[in-house]
């Protein structure tokens, strides 16, 4: 997207998936955006002009600027109108957060090629299980019938372990691909997904 009316710039690498989290965010939201990456072949000059230091994510608002997916998703909840990414009542939005802390043994640094190593594969193992755990009360999202930060957050490194790091969801973890289906068919993640 390369239109200067778009409420926010997001800032990143093509493939980050931090980067993709505020994508995400944006267009769950509801809230116009254009992606600049800095990695482009043929960059944005406000790339250069906006994000000098080539941070991945950075979001710019007006003349605020802000680093770090899960502070720049919370912010596009807080700041923009749309529908709420967070649950209203304290009770739910604790359980959110405790789903993105303990789903975080889902997250890996590991690129295309690279050998995961023996204690990584148990700790995305380990994630993966604890998904399953989380989704058998029934629930199409972490959020419930609508995806929250949670499932936001997640999405991009559950998408990666398939496609990037190569440790698939493992057999007997029906509910954990069943999931994934709904998030591969999702329209944020169609619309927004690196090329």
């Amino acid at each position: 997207m390369t239109n200067l009316t778009k409420q926010i710039e997001l800032h990143g690498k093509v493939d980050c998936p931090f980067a993709w989290r505020g994508r995400l965010s944006a267009f769950e939201k509801g809230v116009s955006f254009d992606y600049i990456a800095f990695d482009a072949p043929n960059p944005d000059p406000r790339s250069a002009r906006h994000n000098p230091d080539r941070h991945s994510p950075l979001l710019v608002h007006g003349g605020f600027q802000l680093t770090e997916s899960s502070v720049i998703a919370q912010y596009i909840d807080e700041v923009f109108e749309g529908r709420p990414l967070v649950p209203r009542t304290a009770a739910e939005r604790a359980r959110m957060r405790v789903d993105s802390v303990e789903l975080g043994k889902l997250e890996t640094e590991i690129h295309a090629g690279e050998v995961v190593a023996p204690q990584t594969r148990a700790r995305l193992l380990a994630g993966y299980g604890l998904l399953e755990r989380k989704l058998a009360d029934g629930r199409d999202w972490l959020g419930g019938e609508l995806p929250l930060l949670s499932d936001l957050l997640l999405w991009p490194h559950l998408i990666g372990l398939q496609s990037r790091v190569g440790v698939p969801v493992p057999e007997g973890h029906g509910l954990v691909a069943a999931y994934l289906v709904r998030v591969l068919t999702r329209a944020s993640v169609q619309q927004t997904r690196p090329h």
